[in-house]
C-alpha cells in the first residue's frame, strides 16, 4: 500500500489505546477527544473507564475493555469476573482477556482452557479478543494456545498485552496461518506497533497467508497508542 492508502487502513482498523491505571481524568478526557476526533474503530481502556467512553464516544466506535484484571494471566476468578462484569455493564462492545499463557508455559494447558472458558462465558455473549502473550511462548506453545481460545470461542487472536514484549513478524506470520486455516476468527496484532512503518513489516510477514487489506475490521485490528501519531502526521491531521 501507499503510505497515505496504509495510514488510512490503519486508522479504519486501529484500537486506539489507553491502558494506564494511573491516568487522570484530564488524560482520559484528551483521550477520548482525540478518538472522537479521528475516529477509529474502536478504543481500548480498562472496565472503570468504559462508561464514561461510551457516553463521550460517537456510536461507531466500538468501545472495547481489556478486562480480567489485565494485564494479569491469572489470580481469583471470580474477581477475573467481576472486573469483565463491570466492562460488560458499563457498555463495552467488545472484551480482550489475557489468557493464562503462564500455565501454558508450564504444560498445563487444561488449566489454561478452564479458566479461559469461564472468563469468556462471563462476557455476555460480547466477541472476545483473547491475549496469547506470545512474546512468552515459543512456537508450539503459540499454536496451541491459539487453538485453545479458537476451541473456546475467541472472536479474535491478541498477540501481545504491551508490558512483557511486542508483536514480531514472525509471531504475526504465525497466527496469519492460524487464522488462514480457522476463518471464523479474528487477527488482532499489538505490542511495539508505533509506526507506519512497524506495521508494513507486519503486513508483508503476513502476506503468504492473509491479505489484511481485504479484512474488515471486523476481522483484523490493529492495537496501538503511539502509532495514531504516525497516521495523523501522514494525513496531515491537526
Amino acid at each position: 500500500m501507499e503510505k497515505l492508502d496504509l495510514a488510512s487502513f490503519a486508522l479504519s482498523h486501529l484500537d486506539f489505546t489507553l491502558l494506564d491505571p494511573e491516568a487522570n481524568e484530564q488524560k482520559i478526557l484528551e483521550f477520548l477527544q482525540r478518538a472522537e476526533k479521528n475516529k477509529p474503530a474502536a478504543v481500548c481502556v480498562l472496565p472503570e473507564v468504559v462508561e464514561n467512553a461510551r457516553k463521550k464516544l460517537s456510536d461507531s466506535i466500538i468501545v472495547a475493555s481489556a478486562a480480567g484484571c489485565f494485564p494479569n494471566p491469572n489470580g481469583d476468578i471470580e474477581q477475573r469476573i467481576a472486573d469483565i462484569k463491570t466492562a460488560v455493564d458499563g457498555g463495552a462492545n467488545e472484551v480482550d482477556i489475557v489468557m493464562d499463557f503462564e500455565a501454558m508455559m508450564e504444560l498445563r494447558p487444561g488449566e489454561a482452557r478452564s479458566t479461559l472458558q469461564q472468563l469468556i462465558d462471563a462476557c455476555d455473549n460480547l466477541p472476545v479478543k483473547v491475549i496469547l502473550e506470545t512474546s512468552c511462548l515459543d512456537v508450539q506453545e503459540i499454536e496451541d494456545a491459539a487453538i485453545i481460545a479458537i476451541e473456546c470461542g475467541a472472536s479474535f487472536l491478541k498477540t501481545s498485552t504491551g508490558r512483557r514484549g511486542g508483536c514480531t513478524p514472525l509471531v504475526a506470520e504465525i497466527l496469519a496461518e492460524i487464522i488462514q486455516k480457522n476463518s471464523e476468527v479474528g487477527l488482532k496484532i499489538s505490542g511495539g506497533i508505533r509506526t507506519l512503518e512497524d506495521l508494513e513489516l507486519q503486513i508483508d510477514a503476513m502476506s503468504p497467508f492473509v491479505d489484511v487489506s481485504t479484512m474488515g475490521p471486523e476481522k483484523f485490528r490493529i492495537g496501538a497508542s503511539s502509532l495514531l501519531d504516525s497516521i495523523e502526521n501522514t494525513m496531515n491531521i491537526e
